[in-house]
């Protein structure tokens, strides 16, 4: 099963400036909160956009000016939890490096995620996603961003080289497989949170995870020549 970072199906608004930017993120932020609250308690799939207003004390048409969808609030943080991908990858000069430094990214992003002031949160979003089907097939057009970001980076990295359609096709394949280990990673990650284990243990959990695929990784592409460096 395949799971998401503790994170939106869209990326979240600007900074808010003025005092109606301020009202607006302060909206914003009283809808999450509010269903957050009745996904925790009655769970994901239960809770309808209407109960979300009620519950945050505002009309439903001020909830869909804000939000798309239920799995638009629920997924409304990720961009503040995702690895950064395309640092990674242009600081990378060759293959072995580029793994590491995704994985190092994903360690990262781990770290965040368990700080002490996320960790209450993660462990509710956590919980949440792992009981709900809905959400959990939502995520899959996550993922495919995520690869299709990397695979955006991995070709630009590539220069003149991405015009030959056998380097793209490995790219891409190679795109495909950093992605899976990833989200191999977030899965041991959320599984852990969900079961109230320690952070340190969640962690441990999450990182061995990433090691084992990216490990793979770095044995099967290390010495690639399409992944160095332009």
């Amino acid at each position: 099963m395949t799971t998401s970072s503790t994170a939106t199906a869209a990326a979240p608004a600007a900074p808010a400036s003025g005092l109606r930017g301020r009202k607006r993120e302060r909206t914003r932020h009283a809808i999450a909160e509010a269903a957050f609250r009745l996904f925790a308690d009655e769970g994901f799939d239960a809770v309808t956009l209407t109960r979300i207003a009620a519950a945050a004390d505002v009309a439903p048409a001020t909830v869909f000016t804000h939000y798309a969808s239920k799995e638009d609030i629920f997924f409304g943080r990720r961009l503040e939890f995702e690895p950064g991908i395309a640092e990674a990858v242009r600081g990378a000069a060759t293959g072995a490096e580029l793994v590491e430094r995704l994985r190092s990214a994903c360690t990262e992003a781990f770290g965040t995620i368990l700080a002490a002031d996320s960790l209450p949160q993660a462990r509710t979003f956590s919980r949440i996603l792992l009981d709900s089907p809905s959400l959990r097939r939502s995520y899959l057009p996550l993922a495919r961003e995520r690869r299709d970001q990397l695979l955006s980076v991995l070709l630009e990295r590539a220069g003149e080289r991405a015009a030959d359609a056998g380097v793209r096709d490995e790219l891409e394949t190679f795109a495909s497989l950093a992605g899976a280990v990833r989200e191999l990673g977030f899965d041991a990650l959320h599984a852990a949170l969900a079961a109230g284990e320690p952070a340190g243990s969640v962690f441990e959990a999450a990182t061995a995870a990433l090691d084992r695929g990216y490990g793979r990784l770095v044995r099967a592409y290390g010495d690639a020549p399409f992944l160095e460096a332009a």
